[in-house]
């Protein structure tokens, strides 16, 4: 049986980075339960949406990063922490990692990253599509509410948000220079999604010197708020084993 660090499973606190076009709300389910049990799931608000969307989107994931950075420099001296991202959040958490690693400052203990392939990996852009493509393939991929996506007049409210994010992820994918991280990932997949299979996930093994783990899911792009407990307990277990190579 793998030691187990005392305590550790209940304080780390794993900071949630959305989907394009998505907002803190899109981890509203996995916030810490009333017993304080476990991990505690800490989503991030980006500029531009939620409770931020007076603020400018941003243009670019240096843009993000900083705003993800910020946070963590407000985090009490020496605070453990993880990173756990979906989709454009994995990008994003992992560029975030790779400037905490560049700065020599803390690594996360663990980075989580969902639903995506590694940086590096090109793929075609979305950003040009139009509305109704958009929103065909938002209905295709699930976890948007139907009603929200076929009332056009509010579409202004998330499809500019949509659109910047998908950008700034092309970019950010297409120019990124992969650098292999210290701290150990684990990769989450779905065992239908469309837009990274289990191939495109276990990608990210080539990325760490510090442990790879990965797991697949039943479900598609969105398969993580289906298998929130499952995925939540195992995180859990992975923060709480004895400290190897940084975790």
């Amino acid at each position: 049986m793998t030691p187990r660090t005392p305590g550790l499973r209940d304080r780390i606190r794993v900071y949630c980075l959305p989907h394009a076009g998505g907002s803190a709300e899109a981890y509203r389910e996995w916030r810490p339960s009333a017993t304080g049990a476990g991990p505690r799931f800490v989503p991030l608000e980006l500029p531009g949406r939620g409770a931020r969307r007076d603020e400018p989107l941003a243009e670019t994931m240096t843009e993000l990063a900083d705003a993800v950075l910020d946070h963590l420099g407000r985090r009490p001296s020496g605070e453990p922490f993880a990173l756990f991202g979906h989709s454009m959040g994995a990008g994003l958490a992992y560029e975030t990692a790779r400037r905490l690693r560049a700065a020599g400052r803390a690594q996360p203990r663990l980075l989580v990253v969902s639903g995506s392939g590694p940086v590096g990996t090109g793929r075609p852009s979305a950003a040009s599509s139009s509305d109704e493509e958009l929103t065909d393939l938002l209905e295709l991929l699930g976890g948007t509410q139907p009603e929200l996506l076929r009332n056009r007049a509010l579409r202004p409210l998330w499809l500019p948000v949509l659109r910047a994010d998908l950008r700034l992820a092309s970019a950010f994918t297409d120019r990124a220079r992969p650098t292999v991280l210290e701290c150990p990932i684990l990769a989450l997949g779905g065992s239908e999604d469309p837009l990274a299979g289990p191939a495109e996930v276990g990608g990210w093994r080539g990325l760490t010197s510090a442990g790879f783990h990965q797991r697949l899911y039943p479900g598609g792009h969105f398969f993580l708020h289906r298998h929130r407990r499952a995925i939540a307990d195992h995180i859990a277990d992975l923060l709480a084993a004895r400290p190897v190579h940084g975790i």
